[in-house]
């Protein structure tokens, strides 16, 4: 059944409306918006269906991993709820996988069931992302941690910090993956250091992490999203292989010394083929 859209709703903390209304893109497609930035895609009918290039990217990398492993997820925690685009995939692909949403808004979860349900619904915290791993989830691991809080320099600071992420991967469980969604303008410089600072969380160990975007983004002409994963066995190259031939096209992934080389130069990423 088709919800009833547009919904609106007041979110107390940033004062912000969050809207929900449907798109024109694809047939069943639900778009969350809070102020004026689109924040999330749902396919209504067909919760596997991902329109967005970064959960294209996520999906490459957990297929990747399950098929070289074989072995899934069981557990998942998601700091940044929006319309929950991902659990929802995850719910529908890896039945029975146990879920977890951290929002710093209280009133978005509930609004977002409410016109959008999942069956089991993910157990819901509201706190600052920082905030709910180190109090009610402290001690507590995942198969699978999903960073989806920021998209570009306005970031908190204290969310974009090493101490931060190594937080983060503190609570996954090994085996186990992070995954992170974040977005630039084309120079860069907010993704460079953002990566860096996760390579820093990470001890310096670049071939446990892959980043994979666009090529135009990767390589600085043009903004957009990029999605980096953090894997606690770190990435073979025939799993490195296995995600760039995934896509989406065009586009690239790069780990281990390649992903250091992109750190450190403008212009790696317009020289690859």
């Amino acid at each position: 059944m088709a919800p009833e859209l547009p919904a609106r709703v007041r979110l107390s903390r940033s004062g912000l409306t969050a809207t929900l209304e449907h798109d024109s893109i694809t047939e069943s497609g639900v778009v969350l918006t809070i102020g004026a930035a689109e924040q999330s895609h749902v396919e209504a009918q067909d919760p596997a269906f991902l329109l967005h290039d970064y959960l294209r990217r996520m999906r490459s990398v957990l297929t990747a991993l399950e098929a070289s492993r074989g072995q899934s997820a069981r557990t998942a925690l998601h700091l940044g709820a929006g319309a929950m685009t991902l659990p929802r995939w995850l719910l529908v692909t890896w039945p029975g996988i146990e879920q977890t949403v951290v929002d710093y808004e209280p009133e978005l979860v509930a609004f977002v069931l409410e016109h959008l349900p999942m069956a089991p619904p993910p157990r819901s915290i509201v706190a600052d992302a920082a905030e709910a791993l180190s109090t009610s989830l402290r001690d507590a691991q995942f198969e699978l941690l999903v960073i989806d809080l920021f998209n570009s320099a306005q970031a908190p600071p204290h969310l974009t910090e090493p101490a931060f992420f190594r937080q983060a991967l503190a609570a996954v469980r090994s085996p186990g993956t992070l995954l992170m969604n974040f977005g630039d303008d084309a120079d860069l410089t907010f993704a460079r250091r953002l990566v860096a600072s996760v390579l820093a969380a990470a001890d310096g160990c670049s071939s446990r992490m892959l980043l994979s975007a666009p090529h135009e983004v990767m390589s600085g002409s043009a903004e957009g999203n990029l999605m980096l994963a953090v894997d606690s066995a770190g990435f073979a190259d025939a799993e490195v292989r296995r995600i760039r031939a995934a896509g989406p096209h065009p586009g690239d992934a790069l780990s281990g010394q390649e992903l250091e080389q992109w750190l450190d130069d403008e212009d790696v990423c317009a020289t690859r083929t």
